[in-house]
């Protein structure tokens, strides 16, 4: 869109212009010429204000100055006797004459602010104009590198007599679209992200459920096949063992794969309760025992820990997964140490090992792979958070941050 130069401020007055009014002045003395006899020289005389006035409106206010002057001299010269010189005979006309100027003076400085404020009227229109058409302009342009052109060609069409609250209007409109469109931009992407991760949930959600139901009937028939018939060769029956453990074994990962896509998408709902962290621990130690069993196991639950106000479901599902990956790093006879304390509002539970510990620092143990990732989901919705490091002793550690709530309180017994 082209648009209109910015409003200047209004140019020098020309020297015509006191030609024009003179001319003016001099049409009204004509006019009045032939009216001498037949009209009062006083009503002649109203006649020139209205040249003062004219100019003034028409040319500015130094023409109307020079109008009123001349108009007294004018009305001097050809109406008042002597005609045709200035000298006066009747002193009264002094008077007149000063009431013709102060009347022709007055008028000149109204009108002139009136077309002062005629002309003001019309660039404040202008102006609006100029900037609604940038507006539109702006409201059309779809990306930054359009807002820069359209404000490069706007700019350089100000002028140097271009009002300053001109050029901050043009700056805050110009600004105002840049903001505007780093927003818009921020918000899609936003949009193409959350998307993007609607769509993978939605795509492990549907892979993990339609691999479950093959795989457990891969793993049933893998541990059927050795009672269908005769016993088989040691070969073939170490061959199913292991393609049944190994069905199993992805088995276990689709339904991974299935519950980290749920809790990413908030289709879990916490059932919270209130009960001791011991428990908690105790029924993932319970599950998780046969994995354990080759390990030695150090315990450091204060008997001062507050109860927590978890799902306890999915917590024991944390602990089951902070277990299995310590015992999977963790040599026979390794030991794997399960400690809490209780600070500033926050619980912190740490399972940690000494095996071979991470490969780099803050990275997480190879192998973690989707544990970790769910271990991450619900602890976060949960308000916490999960943090990996290595031991003073080697190793590694992995530490959940839960935050603390006061449990309530059980009614008053009555006596």
């Amino acid at each position: 869109m082209d648009l209109p130069p910015p409003t200047a401020l209004a140019a020098p007055l020309r020297w015509k212009d006191y030609l024009y009014a003179a001319i003016t002045v001099g049409a009204v003395a004509g006019i009045g010429a032939p009216l001498l006899g037949a009209f009062d020289l006083a009503n002649i005389a109203m006649l020139f204000p209205l040249a003062v006035m004219f100019s003034a409106v028409r040319f500015g206010r130094g023409p109307a100055v020079l109008a009123a002057f001349l108009s007294v001299a004018l009305f001097d010269f050809f109406f008042v006797h002597p005609h045709f010189t200035l000298a006066v005979s009747d002193l009264q006309y002094l008077l007149t004459f000063a009431v013709l100027l102060a009347v022709a003076l007055t008028t000149a400085a109204l009108a002139t602010r009136l077309g002062r404020e005629r002309d003001d009227a019309e660039a404040r229109e202008r102006e609006s104009r100029q900037l609604y058409e940038i507006a539109q302009a702006l409201s059309a342009a779809v990306n930054a590198e359009q807002i820069g052109a359209l404000r490069a060609r706007s700019m350089a069409a100000l002028g140097p007599d271009t009002p300053a609250s001109l050029r901050e209007t043009y700056a805050t409109l110009f600004s105002t679209a840049i903001e505007r469109e780093h927003y818009l931009a921020e918000a899609e992407r936003n949009r193409i992200e959350i998307e993007a991760e609607r769509m993978r949930s939605a795509l492990l959600a549907t892979l993990s459920h339609d691999l479950r139901t093959p795989l457990t009937a891969l793993a049933g028939l893998a541990e059927a096949l050795p009672l269908a018939g005769p016993p088989l060769p040691p070969a073939q029956a170490e061959l199913a063992d292991a393609i049944r453990a190994e069905a199993l074994r992805t088995h276990v990962l689709a339904r991974d794969l299935l519950d980290l896509a749920r809790l990413q998408s908030g289709a879990v709902t916490l059932r919270r309760e209130w009960l001791p962290l011991e428990e908690v621990v105790g029924a993932a130690m319970q599950a998780r025992s046969s994995l354990l069993n080759t390990h030695r196991i150090a315990i450091d639950l204060p008997d001062t820990l507050p109860l927590i106000d978890v799902d306890p479901v999915l917590m024991e599902r944390v602990l089951c997964n902070l277990l299995e990956n310590a015992a999977h790093h963790t040599p026979p006879a390794g030991r794997i140490d399960i400690a809490a304390s209780a600070d500033a509002g926050m619980l912190s539970l740490s399972v940690s090992d000494d095996g071979p510990g991470l490969p780099a620092a803050g990275s997480p143990p190879s192998g973690t792979g989707l544990g970790l990732a769910i271990v991450r989901a619900i602890v976060g919705a949960h308000g916490g958070r999960v943090e990996i490091d290595s031991p003073p002793g080697g190793g590694a550690r992995v530490t959940l941050r839960l935050p603390l709530s006061t449990p309530p309180q059980p009614p008053d017994s009555e006596a």
